[in-house]
């Protein structure tokens, strides 16, 4: 009951917590269209169907036998043999509470089928956050590299100006062409990190994502962000989790081995010809019922191997667990500092932000009044539009980050 609790309360949280605005439709349409999650969903399907099987050790069993036998007792001088065939039912009624333990195994592997396949979403959203946020940024460097290179353009014209005056030289025209030039080479790059980013969308998708259906793609606000690092317990964990479970059917696989070292107990019932006989009329007129208790007495060492097997299996999962408790638990620590070192830095930008927007203005005015010299007014701008990049760079990180939290949990 727990184990499947767990379950509704991991998926419900992974279909709830996504941080970019607007990526839920594209990670639904992902979930449907991925071979991977397609080809997990069936083996869940499968695993379900083995679990609704287990319940059959718990009804009757009915035969139909025929064929030919021979009965011979020392005592007497005849010899039964012949031809034979009737129903058989038979009724475990005591097996070492050997079908509970197959029935629980059987449960366990269909729950962890179902978080391998919610591992397999954790790991394709991350993929999808990291693709969509990169897009982003991609859309808004470009557009933030397009204004520069119209302010630099503009810083050129002045330059124009000031060399026909002769108030500069030509330097100050070489100084702005170098930075067009630069620009015209960063947009370049981008261009191509964008056609990229198609490249894995299509390997993630079988198919393109156009520009069209990113453009409700947001970031969401650094405060819901820098919250990403709450109240966290290693037992929650879907890795560890997952070691409960395997822990859990060991113990299962146990006492379905004490089982097999204990007597059986079953009720059989019978109906037809049940003694052999060579007589061509078919007569089916003979019943009997019995309690039959089965003491095993010699399994080839079968028995005694696998119980020797499955407890060193325990005592393995006992250590991973020790050190996946220890690991995540780690893994969670690292994330949360690097957030809020993140988040500290955006901070920082911030107020560099305005700073660099002050110095930007001052440096403009001073130019044009013949103070300040063309790399000065270049290296303005580039501090200005710097900061301006960097915030979303920070917020890509943040992004991945808060998913990379997200999928401990």
């Amino acid at each position: 009951m727990s184990s499947s609790f767990f379950i509704f309360i991991v998926m419900f949280s992974a279909l709830s917590a996504y941080s970019l605005e607007g990526i839920d439709g594209l990670s639904k349409n992902l979930y449907q269209k991925n071979q991977e999650i397609m080809s997990l969903e069936k083996y869940v399907e499968s695993k379900e169907a083995l679990s609704n099987s287990s319940v059959s050790g718990y009804y009757p069993t009915l035969n139909a036998v025929a064929g030919w036998g021979q009965n011979k007792t020392d005592d007497l001088p005849s010899v039964q043999k012949g031809y034979l065939g009737y129903i058989e039912g038979r009724l475990n009624l005591f097996r070492g509470f050997k079908d509970h333990s197959i029935r629980g195994q059987k449960d366990i592997d269909f729950l962890l089928s179902k978080l391998d396949l919610e591992s397999k979403k954790r790991e394709l959203r991350l993929q999808l956050t990291e693709i969509s946020s990169r897009m982003i940024l991609h859309h808004k460097i470009r557009n933030i590299l397009d204004e520069e290179f119209k302010v630099t353009q503009s810083q050129k014209q002045m330059a124009a100006k000031k060399v026909g005056a002769g108030l500069t030289g030509t330097v100050d025209n070489l100084e702005f062409e170098l930075r067009e030039n630069e620009l015209q080479i960063a947009q370049r790059q981008i261009d191509q990190q964008h056609d990229e980013a198609h490249q894995r969308f299509f390997k993630m998708f079988g198919e393109d994502v156009s520009d069209a259906q990113l453009e409700n793609l947001e970031f969401s606000s650094v405060e819901t962000l820098a919250k990403a690092a709450g109240h966290f317990k290693v037992e929650n964990a879907l890795e560890y989790r997952k070691i409960e479970l395997a822990q859990n059917r060991s113990e299962f696989e146990k006492k379905e081995i004490k089982a097999d070292f204990l007597p059986s107990l079953d009720f059989t019932y019978g109906f037809g010809r049940l003694t052999p006989s060579e007589e061509s009329n078919l007569k089916f007129n003979e019943s009997r019922y019995a309690i039959q208790i089965t003491i095993p007495i010699f399994s080839g060492f079968d028995t005694y191997y696998r119980s020797k097997s499955v407890n060193l299996v325990s005592q393995s999962i006992e250590k991973l667990k020790t050190q996946k408790r220890i690991d995540i638990g780690t893994e969670f620590n690292i994330l949360r500092t690097k957030i809020a070192q993140m988040n500290a830095l955006y901070q920082i930008n911030e107020k560099k932000q305005i700073s660099s927007q002050k110095y930007f203005d001052l440096t403009l005015s001073e130019y044009r009044r013949g103070i300040k010299n063309s790399p000065d007014l270049v290296s303005a701008t580039e501090r200005l539009f710097s900061s301006k990049k960097k915030k979303y760079e920070i917020l890509v990180d943040l992004e991945i980050l808060k998913v990379q939290i997200e999928n401990l949990y």
